[in-house]
């Protein structure tokens, strides 16, 4: 018994990404039963700590791939104690595209935090931006944006849920961001219509 046991877990430690799923219930669960409840514009604070783990080759700092899966954590809480996360249990949804500003590194060990709070909305998609920022310094690292697809009404849910809550204005730099999603997809598209792939190869030869 001990033995198959042993392999199970080495199976589903070389399979999946146990600590991602491990982390994302304790999130949930800790959002839901132990954090006070927000309105869908307010932010949310979580907050953590550089670990080796966390580090690129040089182990000085955290890699950048890192940054978007810590970002992923945090607006699971925000969803959370929001309630949106429920709807999207029910009606599915999914990250559409990121844009993120590396402005410094997060050094070894730092204890820093990241805000989290939507920004504009309209039926089929939540825009969401996140800072991470230092604590010993209060300096911001990172901040980007998140496009979030549903397969729900949006403004209906905010709507019904939070009928004292008004759409804030789209920011600049993320009218800017979308224009750019817009014309990458206009690209996508003319792949497509070419006979291409979305990496542009035709016929196996790269075009």
């Amino acid at each position: 018994m001990g033995p198959c046991l042993f392999g199970i877990v080495l199976g589903a430690y070389v399979m999946t990404d146990v600590h991602y799923y491990v982390r994302t219930l304790l999130t949930y669960f800790y959002a839901k039963f132990f954090r006070n409840r927000i309105s869908i514009t307010d932010p949310s604070e979580v907050y953590g700590f550089v670990l080796p783990t966390d580090a690129d080759f040089m182990l000085t700092h955290m890699n950048n791939a890192r940054f978007l899966r810590e970002c992923d954590f945090a607006r699971f809480d925000h969803g959370t104690r929001c309630g949106m996360i429920e709807m999207m249990f029910k009606k599915r949804g999914a990250v559409a595209a990121h844009t993120i500003r590396y402005r410094l590194p997060l050094m070894m060990f730092s204890y820093y935090k990241i805000v989290t709070q939507p920004v504009w909305w309209d039926e089929k998609f939540v825009y969401v931006e996140q800072k991470i920022i230092t604590i010993a310094d209060d300096i911001v690292r990172s901040v980007g944006y998140s496009k979030i697809a549903t397969n729900f009404n949006v403004e209906q849910f905010v709507l019904e849920k939070f009928p004292d809550i008004s759409r804030p204005e789209m920011p600049e730099d993320m009218q800017k961001w979308l224009e750019c999603n817009e014309l990458s997809s206009k690209k996508m598209k003319n792949y497509l219509s070419n006979g291409e792939g979305t990496n542009g190869v035709k016929n196996g030869k790269q075009s």
